[in-house]
């Protein structure tokens, strides 16, 4: 399945995301389109993280996030796995470069804003 932002993104005829700027409202709502459709598609199974303040947003209020709400998208089952990164973070056990190369490599889907 092609996401929304990718169609988006070549009828605009943006090779690069970073070619956006904040002019470009259309990547957001494009965005908020590919939350809806990964939530749907997990059967609403999913959250949503947003990075450093750590905070949730489950299921079905992940439709009509607004920008920059969430950065990141997980199925429920790996919550465990993120909060256990998390844990490992704020203990600086683990730096920030590693938080976040771990947490992209579990996300079902990243959020792209501008």
């Amino acid at each position: 399945m092609v996401s929304e932002l990718a169609k988006r993104m070549i009828e605009h005829g943006v090779v690069s995301p970073f070619d956006l700027t904040e002019f470009d409202q259309w990547v957001n709502d494009a965005t908020r389109k590919d939350i809806e459709n990964v939530a749907r598609k997990h059967d609403f199974k999913v959250f949503g993280l947003k990075f450093w303040s750590w905070k949730k947003k489950r299921g079905r209020e992940l439709i009509g996030a607004r920008n920059f709400e969430v950065d990141l998208i997980f199925r429920d089952e790996d919550e465990p796995k993120v909060d256990a990164l998390i844990k490992k973070y704020k203990k600086r056990e683990i730096n920030e470069m590693k938080v976040v190369n771990e947490l992209f490599d579990l996300a079902v889907m990243d959020c792209l804003w501008v």
